[in-house]
């Protein structure tokens, strides 16, 4: 391939959107020329990702609501969408989905009749299967009016260095592991989430371990699991070790719930982390007043910092938590903070983004009534427990592992059951550590810089970390300037938002004769 105008490295939802975007720019307003747009993409599934492909589960919910979970331009496309292709996709998903798909359908088909959409949690599959119908006819328009190439490339970005002064060399290597490379005068970072980082290195046969239960599938580590828990011959010791309670534990206890064979195998599941709580339900109830009394005393007071100011926010939060995750009542919180924070300058607000805002964040993880009522179900049957403590190790002890970790004191501890095994919901290294060659090379050879979250590149208001070299998704989290400041983009919605922006910088060069 000739030099690529434009090469987009990941193609998830963030990448997808951005690339809606730039073709609909073009088919609005032709360029003077074809421009070739290369996507480098390590799995065989193109414009999903994660957790709207087929490495996450067909039974797998939106976090959010689908009116909250879809940005506002697009919710009209989507929903009307989901109401035109609804006897297709319902169909597909009865078949496909098992018990959990049927009940989610008796429950919530009527809802999308009657458009309600504000108490729906949709299977993420639906949202990828939009994004991916969308994108194909756009990248068959630009081809058919000559104003755009879409070259797909089936392997992994492994570097990206400059070459010359104008051009960058992006490394490749093929699911054979054959090597080459592909050159691009702009490119795209958008790689998804940092891998997580690896919690066990257990050499014990007796005991599974499942470092990302996206990959290679969900579907592929449940029969990893279920064959490990058949052969162990007790079901008695059969105990489930998650490490971490975030999102992806509480979506696992609701994709257990759906798979009776592997229910049956699994003696107890304990999930441990040091809030020693899942996400919580979201309050829908309306309150008249949202006080905040914390945040009231700093904004009487005559000093505070960004540290001071964000202690008194944690505390208001509880508040909006006390009956379930009210998440006016948090957005109130969260208002009043930003405008105290305002006076306290740009490295005040890079450390809130970064870190404090990260912690504000966790605690107040939220999750639809699906998920968090399947989980109290189980946990009510004493099928699951959540521990507080910090994950220390794991160590081989006669048929399983045992857990040591240090509790809500300081001590260090021992769980009394043996587990088969251990399945990792933590979070990720920093970029500087990541087990991505990618992001690890692009922090440590001096092309990117990592913002302060450590798990974030940084990025100007134009998305860009170097000349020409963008990034888009998960990766932009902690950034502060004038276009981007969110501490998490994990979220479609938000994604949705900055895909337009980002577009405009792609096809502001002297190969496309006009600025989108």
């Amino acid at each position: 391939m000739d030099v690529a105008d434009i090469t987009l490295i990941g193609s998830g939802v963030a990448s997808s959107l951005t690339l809606i975007e730039v073709l609909g720019g073009l088919l609005n307003s032709p360029a003077g020329k074809k421009i070739t747009i290369a996507v480098i993409e390590k799995n065989n599934e193109f414009w999903k990702g994660v957790p709207y492909g087929s490495r996450s589960s067909v039974n797998a919910l939106t976090i959010t609501s689908v009116y909250d979970f879809i940005n506002e331009k697009e919710r009209p496309l989507f929903f009307e969408w989901l109401k035109s292709n609804k006897q297709d996709w319902s169909s597909w998903y009865r078949g496909q989905g098992g018990i959990t798909a049927a009940r989610w359908l008796d429950n919530n088909l009527p809802l999308i009749d009657k458009e309600d959409w504000e108490t729906v949690y949709v299977p993420r599959f639906l949202f990828g299967n939009y994004v991916q119908q969308k994108l194909a006819s756009l990248i068959k328009a630009a081809a058919e009016k000559q104003l755009a190439e879409v070259k797909l490339i089936h392997a992994e970005a492994t570097d990206v260095r400059m070459n010359g002064e104008d051009l960058y060399e992006i490394a490749l290597e093929y699911p054979d592991l054959s090597e080459s490379t592909v050159t691009s005068r702009k490119v795209v970072i958008a790689a998804g989430s940092p891998p997580v980082r690896k919690m066990c290195d257990l050499q014990a046969e007796a005991v599974v371990y499942i470092n990302d239960i996206y990959e290679p599938s969900v579907v592929e580590n449940t029969k990893l699991l279920e064959t490990s828990l058949k052969n162990t011959g007790s079901e008695a010791g059969n105990n489930v070790l998650i490490i971490g309670s975030n999102a992806s534990s509480i979506e696992w206890l609701y994709l257990l719930e759906g798979l009776p064979h592997l229910r049956k195998l699994v003696n107890k599941t304990v999930i441990i982390s040091p809030s020693g709580s899942l996400p919580i339900h979201i309050s829908t109830e309306v309150l008249s007043e949202h006080p905040t009394p914390n945040i009231d005393k700093i904004k009487a007071g005559e000093k505070y910092t960004i540290k001071t100011l964000s202690d008194a926010a944690a505390a208001d939060i509880k508040l909006a938590l006390q009956n379930g995750a009210n998440m006016d009542y948090v957005a109130t919180v969260i208002s009043a903070t930003l405008a105290l924070m305002e006076p306290l300058g740009e490295e005040a607000k890079k450390e809130f983004y970064c870190i404090h805002g990260i912690k504000l964040r966790d605690s107040f993880r939220r999750s639809g009534p699906e998920y968090k009522g399947i989980s109290q179900l189980l946990i009510d049957a004493e099928e699951a427990t959540v521990i507080k403590g910090r994950f220390i190790n794991s160590e081989p002890s006669g048929n399983g592992a045992v857990l040591h970790y240090q509790d809500a004191n300081g001590q260090l501890q021992t769980y009394p059951l043996t587990f088969k095994a251990i399945i990792n919901c933590s979070g990720s290294d920093n970029l500087d550590q990541s087990s991505s060659r990618l992001l690890y090379n692009i922090v440590n050879n001096g092309l990117c810089k990592m913002n302060l979250s450590g798990k974030g590149i940084e990025v100007s208001e134009k998305f860009e970390a170097a000349p020409n070299l963008y990034v888009m998704g998960p990766l932009l989290a902690g950034n502060v300037n004038k276009r981007i400041h969110f501490w998490q983009l994990e979220n479609a919605s938000r994604l949705t938002y900055l895909a337009p922006f980002l577009a405009t910088e792609l096809l502001a060069t002297a190969n496309v004769e006009r600025v989108y």
